[in-house]
């Protein structure tokens, strides 16, 4: 079986982030990913939280407070705005509570 040269053509491309709230996921999914490295010395499977309690010694999800307090954080260190990934993920802003 040939394999085609690469080129231009048939090379993967990153796809561009247009929308701004994907690029704010995104952000906040870089953060949680390299906190989840620092706490478990490895990268994250497929089915484990990236919004986790870092109390425990196998990755746990957090609670829904502990949750909040995550994307909240990460959105900070991220610099995108904090109530839209919150509103986007479900979340009640604290003015609605």
């Amino acid at each position: 079986m040939a394999v085609a040269p690469l080129n231009e053509q048939n090379l993967m491309q990153t796809p561009s982030v247009s929308d701004p709230m994907v690029a704010a996921l995104l952000e906040i999914a870089k953060v949680r990913f390299a906190l989840f490295r620092e706490r478990f010395g490895r990268e994250p499977g497929p089915d484990e939280p990236l919004l986790f309690d870092p109390e425990q010694e196998v990755p746990t999800a957090a609670t829904q407070a502990e949750s909040r307090v995550q994307v909240v954080s990460a959105a900070i260190a991220s610099e995108v705005d904090a109530n839209a990934v919150l509103c986007l993920l479900g979340y009640k802003l604290a003015h609605d509570m």
